[in-house]
C-alpha cells in the first residue's frame, strides 16, 4: 500500500508539471490560477516526508522500506526542480530586460534533476535484484524489474543524451554565426523576429542575414535547420560549401579543376580537351565552305536540340502528343457541342 501511495503521488506530479510550466512560462499574472497548483505541489513534497518519517519511525530497515523511501526521495526531488524552474520562468517574466542565461538555468536544473533521478532508478534495480535473488523470487517481481530497466532506466538515459547532442549541435551552430555588437547593432533598429523584442546586447546573423537573439535562435535550432524567416538552410558544412560552389542549375556538382578548364579560352587549332584538330584532307575545302555557309550537319542537329530544349507543353499539349485516345475523344466532343448547337 505504501508502495502504491508512492506511485499514484508520482502520477499526480505528473498532471501537475505541465500546468505549473504553462503558468509561468505563458506569465499568467492570475493569483487564483497559480495558488491551486502551487498547493498541489507543496502538498506532493510534504507528505512523502511525513510518510517517511512515520515508516522509520515504526519499521526496520528492509528491502521494502529503503524502496518506499527512495520512492518518496524521487518525488521530493521532481518537485523540487518543478518549483525551481517555475521560479526561474517567474521571474523572468517580471524582469524587463531579455534573460539570455534563462534557458541555460532552466537546463542545468533539469539535468541535474535527470541524473539524480537516473541514479535512484539504477539503485531500484539493484534492490529488486536483491530482493529477488534472495528474499522472494517470482515471475511477476521479475516482469516489473524488466519494465522499470526499460522505462525508468533505459529510455531516460537514451532521452537525455538526445537532449545533450541536440543542445550541443544547437550551439555548435549558433557560434558558427557572425555576432553584431555595438554600434552595429544599434544600426539595426530591428526587433527579433522570434520574440518580437530589441537587441540589447548581441544579435547573431545568419547566412541569409536576418538577426535574431542567440537563445531565441538555439530554440529554434532545437526543432529545424533552417531560418525562421526564409527558411534557407542555418548552418552548411564545409564540405557542402565547397560543393556548393561548383554547382549547376541541373542538380549536378563539377569538380574545381573541369570548371576551370571549362572556363578557359582555347587556343586556335585545338579542340575541347587541348588536343590539335586533325587536318584536313585536301579538296575538301569547297565542301567544308558549303556546310560552314549551310550551318554544317552539326550545327543543324545542335539547333534541333536547341528547339527540342527550349519547346515547353502544357498538360493538354503533353497528353495529346502522347496518347491518340484524348484526340479522338476531343474530336467526338466537339462535333457533339457543335450538332447540339
Amino acid at each position: 500500500m505504501c508502495l502504491l501511495l508512492t506511485a499514484i503521488l508520482h502520477f499526480i506530479h505528473g498532471m501537475t508539471d505541465p500546468v505549473l510550466m504553462s503558468l509561468s512560462a505563458s506569465h499568467v499574472s492570475s493569483v487564483r490560477r497559480h495558488v491551486p497548483v502551487l498547493l498541489v505541489s507543496t502538498a506532493l513534497f510534504v507528505l512523502p516526508v511525513v510518510l517517511s518519517y512515520a515508516l522509520w519511525h515504526h519499521y526496520a530497515l528492509n528491502t521494502w522500506l529503503f524502496a518506499v523511501t527512495a520512492f518518496c526521495v524521487e518525488l521530493c526531488l521532481k518537485v523540487v526542480v518543478s518549483l525551481t524552474v517555475y521560479a526561474l520562468f517567474m521571474a523572468d517574466g517580471f524582469s524587463n530586460i531579455l534573460w539570455e542565461k534563462l534557458d541555460d538555468y532552466v537546463y542545468y536544473v533539469r539535468s541535474t534533476g535527470n541524473i539524480i533521478e537516473f541514479l535512484f532508478g539504477v539503485i531500484m534495480f539493484g534492490n529488486g535484484a536483491y530482493t529477488m535473488m534472495f528474499e522472494s523470487g517470482s515471475k511477476i517481481r521479475a516482469c516489473m524489474m524488466c519494465l522499470h530497466a526499460y522505462f525508468n532506466i533505459y529510455l531516460q538515459a537514451k532521452n537525455g543524451w538526445k537532449t545533450f547532442i541536440n543542445r550541443r549541435t544547437a550551439v555548435k551552430k549558433i557560434n558558427s554565426l557572425p555576432e553584431v555588437c555595438g554600434d552595429q547593432l544599434r544600426d539595426i533598429e530591428d526587433v527579433c523576429a522570434i520574440c518580437y523584442q530589441e537587441f540589447a546586447t548581441s544579435a547573431r546573423i545568419t547566412p541569409c542575414h536576418h538577426y535574431f537573439h542567440a537563445l531565441c535562435l538555439r530554440k529554434w535550432l532545437y526543432i529545424q535547420d533552417t531560418c525562421p524567416m526564409c527558411h534557407q538552410r542555418v548552418y552548411v558544412e564545409e564540405e557542402s560549401r565547397d560543393r556548393a560552389a561548383f554547382s549547376n542549375n541541373n542538380g549536378g556538382y563539377a569538380a574545381p579543376q573541369d570548371a576551370a578548364a571549362a572556363a578557359a579560352p582555347q587556343a586556335p587549332g585545338e579542340n575541347q580537351h587541348g588536343q590539335p584538330d586533325a587536318a584536313e584532307p585536301p579538296g575538301d575545302g569547297a565542301a567544308a565552305g558549303v556546310q560552314a555557309a549551310a550551318g554544317g550537319p552539326g550545327d543543324v542537329d545542335n539547333e534541333l536540340l536547341e528547339d527540342n530544349d527550349s519547346i515547353e507543353y502544357d498538360e493538354d499539349e503533353w497528353s495529346t502528343l502522347n496518347s491518340s485516345t484524348p484526340i479522338e475523344e476531343d474530336y467526338i466532343n466537339d462535333d457533339t457541342d457543335s450538332t447540339e448547337d
